[in-house]
């Protein structure tokens, strides 16, 4: 299952995707312009509970122009 996520009107940033095989089944998994947003350290995808999180985790990535 996958939610749009539109910023810009006409212009997809991002969107969040739910229940990924190996990226915690059941949760919302936010991604900004293609990837998957997350820890660049360990390399793990931010997971969320609910699409709103997930949702308000790709807004700030576009408004801070990651």
């Amino acid at each position: 299952m996958v939610d749009d996520h539109r910023i810009r009107e006409g212009h997809q940033v991002g969107r969040v995707e739910h229940g990924l095989p190996g990226l915690g089944d059941g949760k919302w998994v936010p991604v900004y312009e293609g990837y998957f947003i997350g820890d660049p350290t360990t390399r793990e995808a931010a997971l969320h509970d609910i699409p709103e999180q997930a949702a308000r985790t790709v807004q700030l990535a576009c408004l801070q122009n990651l």
